[in-house]
This record gives C-alpha cells, sequence and structure tokens, in this order.
C-alpha cells in the first residue's frame, strides 16, 4: 500500500522545504515517490527550482511533483455538477462569468485536493506520496471536508435526490430554473464514496502519519498545539513534529537573547509532545533550493532515521468496553474544558472545541447507543454510550 506523508505548519515556519526535502531524500533512496503542494500559494516548484505546475511533472527518477490546480482539479473531478450549479445560477440572472465563479462552492478546492489523491492510490504507481499541505487553518479544513459531505450525503442526499426525481417533469417550466438530473446525483455520489475512501485511508495510523512544523517561537508553539488537538478531534494520527530554523551554538551576540528564548521554548516543546518524535533542525546560511540542498536538508531532519517509518502509532479515539459499559476516549491534550462544549443532538455525539466541531458516527456495533455521562481527564474525554 502506498504509504502517505502529509506536512502542515503555520505559514513561514518551513513546512515547505520540510516537505521538499523529505520526497528528495526518500526519492534519493529509491522510492518511487510523488510530491503534492495544496498549498493555494504554491512554493514547493521554488523549493525544487524548476516550474512544477498543475500537471504531475518528473523532476528527477523516483520523483514526480504536481501543484494542484483548483480550476483544473473541479473541472476533472466536479464537471457535472458545476454545470449544473452554473446553469442554475444563469437562470437567476446572472451573468455567465458570475455564474461560473460562483458555482465553485465552498469546500470545492478542499475536495478536489483530496480526489487527486485519491487518483494516485488507486492507480498504486508510488511507495510515497508527500503532501505540502495548506497552513495550518486550510489544512483542516481540507482534512474535516469528508466528514462534514458525509453528514450532508446520509442526512440530505437522498431526500434532494428522491424529490428532484418526482418535482422534475412538472416544476421545471412553472418556476423557471434547471433541476438537476441524475447524472448529477450520480456525480455527487461517486465523489461522496471517493472522499469517503480517502478519509479511511488517512485516518489509518498504518499508511498515513501527519507531520507538524513550527519555529521555537511562542506564536508557532501555540498554534501548533491547537493543530495537534484539531486533527486528533478528527482522528488523524500525528507522528511527529519538526521544530524548525534553531539558532547553532556559534550564533552572534546580537542573536543570544533569542537564542535563550527558542531554549526554553524547545524545552517546554519536548515535554508537550513526549509521546511523538521530535525532530530538529538548525537554521542553515544557505538558501533551501534545489535538489543537492533537499539532499543535505532531509539528512539533517532525519539523521539516521528512515522518513518513511511511522514514529508514533497510537490511536487518538478509542471504543473500549469497562463493567458491562461501553465508552468513547477523544484524546485531546491541548484542550481547555471552559473551550469545550459536548452534547447530544438526535443521538449524535458532537463534540466543539473553539472553532471546531466535530459530529461522531458511532461504530455498527454501537449504533443503537447515545452519548451520557462525560469526563474530561488529563487531556482526554472519556464518554459514556448508553
Amino acid at each position: 500500500m502506498t504509504r502517505i506523508i502529509l506536512y502542515t505548519g503555520k505559514g513561514g515556519v518551513g513546512k515547505t522545504s520540510m516537505a521538499a526535502a523529505t520526497a528528495v531524500g526518500l526519492a534519493n533512496s529509491g522510492k518511487s515517490t510523488l510530491i503534492i503542494s495544496t498549498d493555494p500559494a504554491h512554493s514547493l516548484g521554488d523549493a525544487l527550482n524548476m516550474d512544477v505546475g498543475p500537471r504531475v511533472k518528473t523532476v528527477f527518477k523516483n520523483l514526480d511533483a504536481q501543484e494542484v490546480s483548483v480550476v483544473e482539479a473541479i473541472s476533472s473531478h466536479w464537471g457535472e455538477l458545476k454545470v449544473y450549479l452554473a446553469a442554475l445560477f444563469q437562470s437567476q440572472g446572472l451573468d455567465p462569468v458570475s455564474a461560473e465563479e460562483i458555482a465553485t462552492l465552498p469546500g470545492f478546492d478542499e475536495a478536489s485536493h483530496l480526489l487527486y489523491l485519491n487518483d494516485y492510490l488507486k492507480s498504486n504507481r508510488y511507495d510515497v506520496i508527500v503532501m505540502d499541505s495548506a497552513p495550518t487553518g486550510e489544512a483542516l479544513k481540507l482534512l474535516s471536508f469528508p466528514e462534514a459531505m458525509s453528514w450532508y450525503m446520509e442526512k440530505v442526499f437522498p431526500i434532494g435526490r428522491t424529490t428532484a426525481r418526482i418535482v422534475r417533469p412538472f416544476m421545471k417550466p412553472i418556476i423557471g430554473m434547471p433541476l438537476p438530473d441524475d447524472t448529477v446525483f450520480a456525480s455527487m455520489d461517486s465523489l461522496y464514496k471517493n472522499l469517503k475512501k480517502v478519509r479511511e485511508v488517512l485516518i489509518d495510523n498504518s499508511i498515513t502519519s501527519i507531520r507538524l512544523v513550527c519555529n521555537p517561537d511562542r506564536m508557532s508553539f501555540n498554534e501548533t498545539k491547537r493543530a495537534y488537538t484539531y486533527l486528533l478531534l478528527y482522528g488523524y494520527p500525528v507522528d511527529a513534529l519538526i521544530v524548525n530554523k534553531i539558532f547553532a551554538d556559534n550564533v552572534g551576540d546580537f542573536f543570544l537573547k533569542w537564542k535563550e528564548n527558542q531554549r526554553e521554548i524547545i524545552k517546554e516543546i519536548d515535554e508537550s509532545f513526549r509521546e511523538i518524535k521530535v525532530l530538529k533542525v538548525y537554521l542553515s546560511d544557505e538558501e533551501p533550493i534545489g535538489r543537492e540542498y533537499l539532499t543535505r536538508l532531509s539528512k539533517k531532519i532525519y539523521e539516521d532515521s528512515d522518513p518513511m517509518e511511522i514514529f508514533f502509532k497510537g490511536k487518538p479515539i478509542e471504543y473500549y468496553r469497562l463493567d458491562n459499559r461501553n465508552y468513547v476516549r477523544v484524546k485531546l491534550p491541548f484542550a481547555k474544558k471552559e473551550s469545550m462544549n459536548l452534547y447530544n443532538k438526535g443521538g449524535e455525539l458532537v463534540i466543539e472545541i473553539e472553532n471546531w466541531r466535530r459530529v461522531f458516527y458511532l461504530p455498527q456495533s454501537l449504533s443503537d447507543k447515545s452519548p451520557g455521562n462525560a469526563e474530561f481527564i488529563n487531556g482526554h474525554l472519556n464518554i459514556e454510550l448508553v
């Protein structure tokens, strides 16, 4: 099975350099490697010192690269649906250009990136796919989209499909707007199934590893803690943290105070992320561009470790039974109790942490259960299912 390694972090921390160096190192070792940039502000081509573009391009032997184009991805994967939406908006008086723009609904771009990934997994062409994801907030939207779509497809889609089939013959002349035909619904259904498969792969800790990148400064450290918590909330496996741009020991006097601040934060990072692997990369006086530099950088990041290795294989979410009672345990290491909201909505478990919300779909064996009492202890949310 193709291995997936996804990098994310706050903008400007060096995420693209870490991803590119990993891909180059793996390709050099003989692994058939694809690196994909899903960051709207692509800089992968800059790191590789070549034009990459929206189509897969060979960088050198064993290494291919792609900077995903949202426009091209939507055209490839959302064709029928977008055509229908554009026609719908034009029927309401919008000009064709505006209708085309609005037809790209929120979430389309995130879904398109994942559908590309699904295509490459099906082909089984690569040993490893390295993903240079967008900065933290956008990456979380990308990873949470399949589950959000699941709710829509299971709750709303069947009703919409049935209604459209019934009313289509006599409503279109009356309301003066196009109603979706079966090809649109078939397209939606296919997209849903493909996204569901991608999510199953992305939460499988034997296949996928998410690696966070941060700098040793307070703002970056705090955002990394939040990102780690949110990724675990959605069940995604984080196996490593790369601390980038550390000042070397021979730094000049001007930077001594900064170096001392870095030392304190790195100590906190080591204590806070004991469970996963923490890798440290020192600030270089070279520009991080080209194969030779990225080869050296890969060795600095991983030293004697294999980048393909799974550094931590814990489960963010576990279902267990104790004293004849069923429970679910969600690992949320840096969540604050006062910013957490937990409730039962129509028998579904909903967890909210600040601006992020997840609706849990219980396993088939527990589908008749509803969330009951809950307690938050030592970074774990334990919920009884009754």
